[in-house]
């Protein structure tokens, strides 16, 4: 089974067993993440067929999302079909998210996966970053 497989089974139903293949599998997984794009110009003044040069370059950074109890995570989805729609968005491995992350840590309590389907997980941030530990 894959992530997708694993992120499908329900809390209640779950072994050990499938929670550790969860935790091995996020470890390698190529996940989606929603981005807001940054940069110097006004991007609603440009007109189709108009021609932009970025001197600073683009910029992006992820969108977060507010728990019930105020807590900021990083949404993340395992396939399109979970991704809210119209949204930018990257293609990232978990490990290189948890980099970025380390890299520029901010007031973030963890990511989510999937958090709009039926079974959405929150992983807390230092728990994240533990994974990706040699």
């Amino acid at each position: 089974m894959g992530l997708r497989e694993f992120l499908n089974i329900s809390p209640k139903d779950a072994t050990k067993e499938d929670n550790d293949a969860l935790i091995q599998e996020l470890k390698t997984a190529q996940l989606i993440m929603p981005i807001e794009i940054t940069s110097n110009i006004d991007l609603d003044d440009i007109e189709e067929g108009d021609i932009i040069e970025f001197d600073d370059g683009l910029r992006f950074k992820p969108i977060k999302i507010v728990n019930e109890n105020g807590d900021v995570f990083i949404p993340l989805y395992s396939d399109d079909l979970q991704l809210p729609e119209p949204t930018s968005a990257i293609d990232i491995y978990a490990k290189n998210l948890a980099e970025m992350i380390d890299d520029n840590p901010e007031n973030i309590s963890g990511v989510v996966i999937n958090p709009f389907s039926n079974y959405s997980v929150e992983v807390e941030m230092d728990s994240f970053l533990k994974l990706f530990e040699d």
